[in-house]
């Protein structure tokens, strides 16, 4: 079954490449928007990995607060200023992401 699936797919995209290739070429208007909607894509993907794992971190960041303070009382002092740096600099990441879609977003690549 999967190997006749893969055929007919395959044979799909043999049979329908002659017609892709006898299009006409883009306009420059279907550049920017092909450039806006790749843009967008790696947007979404950028902030997404970039937000999942600093939180990630976080987290990981956050139970080892939790487990030392708990072996040892005494030290949950230094522990929590070590953990809020440790928390600036996981979103000092995330925030640099932000910043590098925003320009990838309002750079015009199109202008002469």
């Amino acid at each position: 079954m999967k190997k006749f699936l893969v055929f007919v797919l395959l044979a799909g995209l043999l049979l329908s490449a002659g017609a892709v290739f006898a299009a006409e070429g883009a306009a420059p208007d279907a550049a920017k928007l092909n450039y806006y909607g790749f843009a967008s894509l790696g947007a979404l993907v950028g902030i997404g990995l970039a937000a999942g794992g600093g939180g990630i971190g976080m987290g990981h960041g956050l139970r080892g607060i939790m487990e030392g303070s708990a072996r040892n009382p005494g030290v949950s002092g230094k522990l929590l200023t070590t953990f809020i740096i440790g928390l600036a600099l996981i979103e000092t990441l995330v925030i640099y992401t932000l910043v590098i879609v925003l320009i990838t977003y309002y750079a015009n690549p199109f202008v002469k």
